[in-house]
C-alpha cells in the first residue's frame, strides 16, 4: 500500500507541473520551388524564404539555417550575412535593421547556395529560424522550424542570344535592388521576374567601362538571337533609345520580345533598338534567327545593353523568373565585383579560357559565344 500511495503522489506531482509555455514566433513559406543548376563547375541551389511576422510586437531575427532531407546544413546565416541576404518589401534597400520584423511585416531571405563539391542534390530544404521576441516585460529568445520546400530538376539549355564576344554577364544575385531582389506585384500576385537575369554589354577595348559612354557604346546594335526554337508571344517596337525620363512601369523594358520555346518556358529580351524588331507575335523563329539588335531603350541606366532572362509566363514583369543555362560559352575572364566594374576597374583576364558547357555564367564574367 505504500508503494501505491507513493506511485499517486509522484503522479500527482507531474499532473500538477504547469505546462510549458507557448512562445508565438514567425510563419516560414517558400512561395517558389528551389532550383539546381550548374555555374563555373558547382552546383548553385537558389530560392527565397519568406520570414512573416502575425504578432503585435517586433521580432529579430538572429540566425537562420537551411538544411537537407537528411539534416545536413546548407546554409547557414547570421549577423552581417544575414543582412545581407535579407530584403524587405515595401522598405528601403538600405534598412538600417533589415533583421528587425514589425508586426504585421515579413522579410525574405534570398538563397544562393554553392553546394560542396560532388554534394548530391539537395531534394528538399527545411528552415531553422533563431529569433528575438521582443516583448514589453522583455525579449524572449524563440525558435521556429518550418518552411519545408521540394527542389526541382528542370532547368531549360538554351543556345546564345548574342554571336561572339566577348561580352559582360552582369549580374548580382544578392544587390539588393537589383534584378534578384526586385518583386513586382501585378494580377493579385508578387513575383520576381528578373530572379535569373542577365545584363550583356560588350567589353570595352580598354578593358574598364569608362564614366561616359558614348549612345552607341556596349555593343549598340549588335545582333539579337532566338535562344531555342519557338514562338514569338510578344513584339514590341517603336520606343526611342536613351528613352528620356520620366519613363512609366510600361515602357521599362522598352522594346521587347518574348519567345515560347516549349516546357512552359519563355525567353525574355529587353532593351532593343527601336526599329530593329524584325518578328511578329505568333511567327515562327529558330534557334539562332536574328530577331532584333541590341539597343538602349526603355529603364536603360547602364547605356545599351541586352537584359535577357527566362520566365513562366510570357509577360514582363507578371511571371516569375526561371533558371537557364547555355549550351556551350568560353569564359575568358571576370571582374572582382559589380562595383569593380561599375567604378571604371580593369577586368581580370583568365590564364586560360575554360570551356564551360549546359553552365550559366558567373556574376560578371566576360564571356565569348562560339
Amino acid at each position: 500500500m505504500p508503494q501505491i500511495l507513493i506511485a499517486l503522489a509522484a503522479l500527482a506531482m507531474v499532473l500538477a507541473q504547469p505546462a510549458a509555455p507557448l512562445v508565438q514566433s514567425v510563419d516560414l513559406a517558400v512561395p517558389v520551388a528551389p532550383i539546381h543548376f550548374r555555374q563555373s563547375g558547382g552546383t548553385q541551389f537558389v530560392y527565397e524564404l519568406h520570414i512573416t511576422n502575425f504578432l503585435q510586437t517586433e521580432v529579430s531575427l538572429v540566425s537562420v539555417t537551411a538544411h537537407n532531407e537528411g539534416g545536413q546544413v546548407l546554409a547557414h546565416y547570421d549577423d552581417v550575412e544575414l543582412r545581407r541576404r535579407l530584403t524587405r518589401p515595401g522598405l528601403r534597400n538600405d534598412h538600417a535593421t533589415p533583421h528587425v520584423i514589425g508586426p504585421g511585416m515579413r522579410a525574405i531571405v534570398h538563397f544562393w547556395i554553392t553546394l560542396p563539391p560532388g554534394a548530391d542534390f539537395a531534394r528538399s530544404a527545411t528552415h531553422t529560424v533563431a529569433l528575438d521576441v521582443i516583448r514589453p516585460a522583455g525579449t524572449i529568445r524563440a525558435s521556429a522550424i518550418g518552411g519545408r520546400t521540394n527542389a526541382s530538376l528542370t532547368v531549360p539549355e538554351i543556345d546564345p542570344p548574342l554571336r561572339g564576344g566577348p561580352w559582360i554577364a552582369i549580374y548580382d544575385p544578392l544587390l539588393k535592388g537589383g534584378h534578384r531582389t526586385a518583386i513586382y506585384t501585378l494580377d493579385g500576385r508578387a513575383r520576381i521576374p528578373g530572379r535569373f537575369a542577365i545584363d550583356f554589354i560588350a567589353l570595352p577595348h580598354s578593358g574598364a567601362l569608362p564614366a561616359v559612354r558614348a549612345p552607341d557604346s556596349n555593343g549598340f546594335g549588335a545582333d539579337v538571337l532566338a535562344v531555342a526554337d519557338g514562338t514569338i508571344t510578344i513584339a514590341v517596337d517603336g520606343v526611342t533609345d536613351a528613352t528620356p525620363p520620366p519613363i512609366a512601369l510600361e515602357q521599362a523594358s522598352g522594346n521587347h520580345i518574348a519567345i515560347d520555346i516549349g516546357g512552359g518556358r519563355f525567353a525574355i529580351y529587353e532593351h532593343l533598338q527601336m526599329g530593329s524588331v524584325g518578328v511578329k507575335v505568333g511567327q515562327r523563329v529558330t534557334r539562332g534567327q536574328v530577331i532584333a539588335r541590341l539597343g538602349s531603350s526603355g529603364s536603360s541606366s547602364i547605356g545599351p545593353h541586352l537584359h535577357f532572362h527566362v520566365a513562366d509566363a510570357s509577360s514582363t514583369l507578371a511571371a516569375e523568373g526561371a533558371p537557364f543555362v547555355f549550351r556551350q560559352f568560353a569564359e575568358v575572364g571576370r571582374f572582382a565585383s559589380l562595383a569593380a566594374l561599375t567604378s571604371g576597374e580593369q577586368w581580370l583576364p583568365a590564364a586560360s579560357a575554360a570551356t564551360r558547357r549546359q553552365e550559366r555564367p558567373n556574376p560578371v564574367a566576360v564571356i565569348h559565344y562560339p
